[in-house]
């Protein structure tokens, strides 16, 4: 359960005219964003498109999670909401903030109005523009020019809107292409203009993951495929949105088209590791398998002897399937040592006071660990606040010894394509790296970790396991957060500056080199 932010999701959906449910396409993105509520719990919206009305797009965002923003809870507004939206074509977004604040300006979809209905738009954003400096800039230097938010949804918002000048309704394979040569990062996005077109796009990298199928007559989009199994779509009817490609919906008619050539792939390894649903399958590879791959991998690299006292403590719930095919492996119980509240969020989903949601967040069971050696089995240590406590709340209630098992190699860089660490301070693994810039870790440093945890000894898998896990070449993966070594320039060079940054600062001997919660790298 690693503590990092995410960096949302998207979703479309078009029902033909002549369909029995044509009039539901609000009601289905409600069900994808409902089940992709762990990829942002910040804020959630949806645009519905009305032809014979004079507000011909109508945009609906707020804060909270997706049944509060939808109102799940008070039928009459439920109810209300739901006829307000009747349409047959709909864009939605799920958020946590990777870029600007946690109000409700910052919700998507952000609308842009015009009296040109191709130039009157709403869309989503997910993923996170390396460029976003550099993009301000440019548009700062034209001539009146104003940002009424400090974020790259509103940089992305202007290029488009200066895409769609001129006098007539221009081709969105060209648009986007002329924009791909403009960003740097990852940018999937949903898009619906008032004449209903939808255009949804998967970057040329694909940094995140975006799919699509048909339930019947009904395209749905979104960026998990468990939201569309969700939704009733067959897991075999199920197909990936190949990166540098768009699905347009124009005059009733699909068409998936590609609009760019990427450089290289670019899939982010951490979504298999942590963030993606566990039901979901990305680019062919199961997330499931793969963290049974990652448990199995770890237990190849065992070295503690086991006894009879030992027992397998999943964190919940990412890690369950790593620590299932570990505690197999060795030939372990598997314990619920640890039970999760399910009425509070994601630690990494809360905007602030992690310290004490932490407190409340898991329950350990004294019986089950007490007098026992556990073998503790997490997805990933980003900050490390939740596992310190956890080992500690374990050997309060009786654990004679915990020993951390981690699925995922030491994170010791940022990340500037969606997840929201992008100082080194904020890192533990690099906070107790003497040399930001080697490789890996010594044993030194990872026992300064383990004693910083209160753990009986840690033990990260190794990056060539990962990527066997994973099952996809490591040429077409993202782990820069691992490496230091990042798939696009901005990218590169914003490591540059968050490096010089870091270590201006005194790196790991100043203990204040903290994250600066007013200021990202990339702002």
């Amino acid at each position: 359960m690693a503590v990092a932010h995410e960096e949302c999701g998207i979703a479309a959906v078009f029902i033909p005219k002549n369909s029995k449910e044509s009039d539901k396409a609000a009601y289905y993105i409600y069900k994808l964003l409902l089940n992709m509520q762990a990829r942002g719990q910040l804020s959630a919206g949806l645009t519905t498109f009305h032809p014979k009305q004079p507000k011909l797009l109508r945009n609906y965002r707020n804060l909270g999670s997706v049944n509060e923003v939808f109102k799940t809870t008070r039928p009459a507004k439920r109810n209300e909401l739901f006829m307000r939206h009747k349409s047959n074509k709909a864009i939605g977004h799920v958020r946590y903030a990777t870029c600007g604040a946690d109000d409700r300006d910052y919700a998507m979809p952000f609308e842009r109005k015009h009296g040109r209905k191709w130039k009157w738009f709403t869309f989503g954003f997910n993923g996170q523009l390396a460029n976003y400096a550099e993009l301000k800039k440019h548009l700062m230097e034209k001539t009146d020019y104003h940002m009424t938010r400090d974020t790259d949804t509103e940089i992305f918002m202007h290029y488009i809107a200066n895409e769609l000048r001129g006098p007539k309704k221009p081709d969105p394979v060209k648009i986007c292409g002329r924009l791909s040569k403009a960003l740097d990062g990852a940018y999937n996005c949903t898009f619906m203009n008032a004449y209903g077109d939808i255009v949804v796009t998967r970057d040329p990298m694909g940094f995140k993951p975006l799919c699509y199928g048909y339930k019947d007559d009904i395209l749905l989009v979104a960026s998990e495929s468990n939201a569309l199994l969700n939704c009733g779509i067959s897991a075999d009817d199920v197909k990936d949105l190949q990166p540098g490609h768009l699905i347009a919906i124009e005059d009733e008619k699909v068409h998936i088209k590609k609009y760019a050539e990427g450089p290289r792939l670019s899939h982010c390894m951490f979504e298999w590791v942590y963030f993606a649903n566990v039901a979901s399958t990305i680019d062919k590879k199961s997330v499931y398998l793969t963290r049974n791959n990652l448990g199995k991998n770890l237990a190849k690299i065992e070295k503690v002897k086991i006894d009879k006292d030992f027992i397998v403590v999943p964190v919940p719930d990412t890690s369950r399937a790593s620590a299932d095919a570990l505690a197999w492996s060795l030939g372990l119980p598997v314990k619920e040592g640890l039970i999760r509240n399910r009425h509070v969020g994601r630690t990494f989903i809360e905007s602030s006071d992690r310290d004490n949601k932490v407190k409340h967040k898991f329950t350990v069971l004294k019986r089950v660990v007490k007098g026992k050696k556990i073998i503790l089995v997490d997805d990933s240590i980003v900050r490390g606040t939740t596992s310190k406590n956890i080992v500690k709340y374990l050997k309060e209630q009786g654990a004679k010894e915990v020993h951390v098992r981690i699925s995922c190699p030491p994170i010791r860089h940022p990340c500037f394509y969606g997840i929201d660490f992008s100082t080194h301070g904020e890192l533990i693994a690099a906070k107790n790296s003497d040399d930001i810039y080697r490789e890996e870790l010594t044993q030194k440093e990872l026992d300064k970790i383990a004693k910083n945890m209160h753990a009986d000894s840690l033990v990260y898998m190794p990056l060539h396991l990962l990527i066997e896990s994973i099952g996809i070449p490591s040429k077409d993966l993202c782990y820069a957060c691992l490496t230091g070594k990042y798939p696009t320039a901005c990218g590169q060079k914003l490591h540059e500056a968050a490096a010089k940054d870091y270590l201006k600062k005194g790196g790991n001997k100043n203990k204040d080199n903290k994250k600066d919660k007013n200021k990202r790298t990339y702002e």
